[in-house]
């Protein structure tokens, strides 16, 4: 049995993955050469920034561009075929003991701003969301057996909602010797109820955006637009399917495999037919919608006026004024 001589290496932490030639973010993923183990050039790979960069230079392209014949990168590696090896777990002890410390978790701290409290908190256990130190977040990946898988570990800007600084893994931070990683759907564990539609999304992010927007959904998430696939798909046929990609060219990859699916699986087109940005997903719409609708509320009128006048709290306080009282006063004026 024979392999493919050149192939994008495999994550294994944050030492495999390298600054990108076009973006220069470092979330470029270099091709290795089987036969030597060695990469090829320094530019030779692919940006896992997909929708914002897309730079993509194949070892083909790396040849052609260096005078070599079709033959030398077309040239297969034999290799004896693997031994299966069962999926390694983390111990869920691990994992329950992670789900707390909500006022610790930037992600936590920033739905807040968005929906109450009470709700956050019971959508990030239902999910299984834990906290990890300086303020993390982990994305528990569990199985329908209840088996832990990995976590996905990730910084978020309170503020903002964005993910800054890089990606990690709970087997990496962990050092598990010998891991045998096979993921599988953020939120998988809930699929063992099969009357409730499930929705897909890109990233973990939009999962929780949309089991708090959407709830009659059972969110799942894939971790990017490239894990989707017409495999992945067909493994869920006893289910009623819609995709939710980011917009764009996640759209139009994603509606091709719907289409090669084996069974139904409908694409939902909701942010294509906004004014959003490419790219963006269900979570910047969530945050758009949510707002719109706070500028109307008598909260943000009492805030304009709070930012036209320092003196402004002052005089809600003195007179013991409600916000409905204030919000009168305040709409009258502008009127």
């Amino acid at each position: 049995m024979s392999d493919i001589r050149y192939s994008l290496e495999k994550y294994k932490g944050r030492s495999t993955r390298y600054n990108c030639p076009k973006c220069h973010q470092r979330t470029f993923t270099r091709y290795v050469d089987h036969h030597t183990n060695k990469h090829l050039s320094d530019n030779t790979g692919r940006c896992n920034r997909v929708e914002k960069c897309g730079y993509h230079f194949t070892p083909k392209m790396y040849f052609e561009k260096n005078g070599y014949e079709a033959d030398d990168f077309n040239m297969p590696v034999s290799k004896p075929k693997p031994i299966s090896k069962p999926p390694s777990c983390i111990d869920k002890k691990l994992m329950l003991a992670s789900l707390t410390n909500y006022h610790q978790n930037n992600f936590a701290i920033g739905l807040t701003k968005y929906f109450p409290e009470h709700l956050v908190l019971e959508v990030l256990q239902r999910y299984y969301v834990g906290t990890a130190k300086g303020n993390k977040t982990i994305f528990w990946q569990v199985n329908r057996l209840g088996q832990v898988r990995t976590g996905k570990v990730m910084q978020y800007n309170s503020a903002t909602l964005k993910r800054v600084g890089y990606i990690n893994w709970v087997h990496h931070i962990t050092k598990q010797k010998d891991f045998n990683l096979k993921q599988v759907f953020f939120g998988a564990h809930l699929l063992i109820d099969k009357t409730r539609p499930v929705a897909i999304a890109e990233g973990e992010k939009n999962a929780i955006f949309g089991a708090l927007y959407y709830p009659q959904y059972n969110w799942v998430a894939v971790g990017s637009i490239e894990m989707l696939n017409v495999q992945k798909l067909n493994a869920l046929v006893d289910y009623q399917v819609t995709l939710f990609p980011d917009k764009g060219k996640a759209f139009v990859k994603w509606s091709k495999i719907a289409t090669s699916a084996c069974f139904e699986v409908y694409v939902n087109t909701v942010l294509e037919n906004t004014d959003l940005n490419e790219g963006d997903d269900i979570a910047d719409l969530v945050i758009s919608i949510k707002k719109e609708k706070y500028k109307v509320t008598p909260e943000a009128l009492i805030e304009k006026f709070n930012n036209k006048n320092r003196y402004f709290p002052m005089l809600i306080k003195k007179f013991n004024l409600t916000v409905e009282e204030v919000s009168y006063s305040v709409t009258t004026c502008d009127a």
